[in-house]
């Protein structure tokens, strides 16, 4: 390739001068002194100083319509300026910078400012591909990041590291994953409003340590609704207890403890079973009541023991002895009195 430069000097045998030469006074415009100029792209390198003789640059101006320039003041700025984009050519207007690596230490505050410029590129200001691992740190200060919508996305694992580790949404905050575990020493959820569970899998709270204890305090009302069986057992006592005061969830307020099912109610103890108030203590059944035991049954009052009924009322034993005994005895009825037996002893 040939490498054309400018005349340094010109003809003057073959050139008459008509006019003279056209003058311009600078006195009060900036100077220029062209050091390079070529005559195929126009392309120049020239100085320019200020009017106040302090502010001045080394241009280099690229192609004539290109609008390039590379410009250094006297103030130590560099500036690169790239030409308009046209739209009917790719790549116009863009600054391309391929290197084996970089390496850039400022030491002031560097700013940054990324422009969409157009349609053609979905909105994007700013596309950064890595080929390798990207490390950034801030030593002493605090990451920025700001965003109308911010979206991570990692294709194996995602890692949240830190002392303390804080995540605040203004609305909703919505978690889902397939399987979610969290391990910690201390837990402790604050919640204002409504706390729901919502989901058709099994639910456990398992406890390893025999010292652990698991606690339930309202100021409320609290209701379970089970659909299938409930079963509550201990290997150390169960202990219910009400004082029957106001509330809003249960209407029949008549007792301030209740158990009902629609079929068979059972309990009982194994070695002993106790029915105790410390107020009167009533058994009633619609349908009867019948107390049966396989060992002696003994109904008994320290102030006294009535048995009675509108029916009939029969003390009997259909192998043992029967026996009515007390200090002073009284059998009466309003019609007759019958006694019969095998041998009658009267004494």
């Amino acid at each position: 390739m040939t490498i054309e430069f400018p005349a340094s000097t010109y003809p003057d045998s073959i050139f008459t001068q008509t006019t003279p030469d056209q003058t311009q006074s600078l006195d009060d415009s900036p100077t220029f002194n062209v050091l390079l100029k070529g005559y195929k792209t126009r392309s120049m390198m020239y100085e320019r100083l200020l009017p106040d003789n302090t502010g001045g640059a080394l241009r280099l101006q690229g192609p004539r319509g290109g609008n390039t320039a590379l410009i250094m003041d006297n103030n130590g700025s560099i500036k690169i300026k790239t030409g308009p984009k046209n739209t009917n050519v790719a790549g116009s207007g863009i600054l391309g910078i391929k290197t084996q690596g970089q390496q850039q230490l400022h030491e002031g505050r560097s700013n940054l400012q990324y422009n969409v410029g157009g349609s053609e590129n979905e909105g994007q200001a700013l596309n950064i591909l890595a080929y390798g691992d990207v490390v950034e740190e801030v030593k002493g200060a605090t990451r920025y990041l700001k965003a109308t919508k911010i979206y991570l996305q990692a294709t194996d694992e995602f890692i949240i590291k830190g002392q303390n580790i804080k995540i605040q949404a203004g609305a909703e905050l919505l978690m889902s994953a397939t399987s979610f575990k969290s391990a910690q020493i201390n837990k402790k959820e604050i919640t204002v409003g409504q706390d729901m569970k919502f989901g058709a899998g099994e639910s456990s709270d398992i406890k390893f340590d025999p010292r652990s204890s698991t606690n339930i305090v309202s100021a409320g009302c609290i209701n379970h609704k089970v659909a299938g069986d409930y079963a509550l057992r201990a290997i150390g006592n169960i202990h219910i207890g009400s004082l029957g005061g106001a509330g809003l969830l249960i209407k029949d307020r008549t007792v301030g403890m209740k158990l009902t099912t629609k079929t068979k109610f059972s309990a009982g103890g194994i070695t002993e079973t106790k029915l105790v108030g410390t107020a009167k203590t009533l058994v009633s059944g619609k349908a009867g009541v019948e107390i049966d035991t396989e060992a002696e049954f003994k109904a008994k009052g320290k102030a006294g023991a009535t048995m009675e009924s509108t029916g009939k009322a029969l003390v009997k034993s259909e192998t043992g002895e029967a026996k009515l005994q007390g200090n002073q005895t009284t059998v009466s009825a309003t019609t007759n009195v019958t006694i019969s037996g095998q041998a009658i002893y009267l004494n």
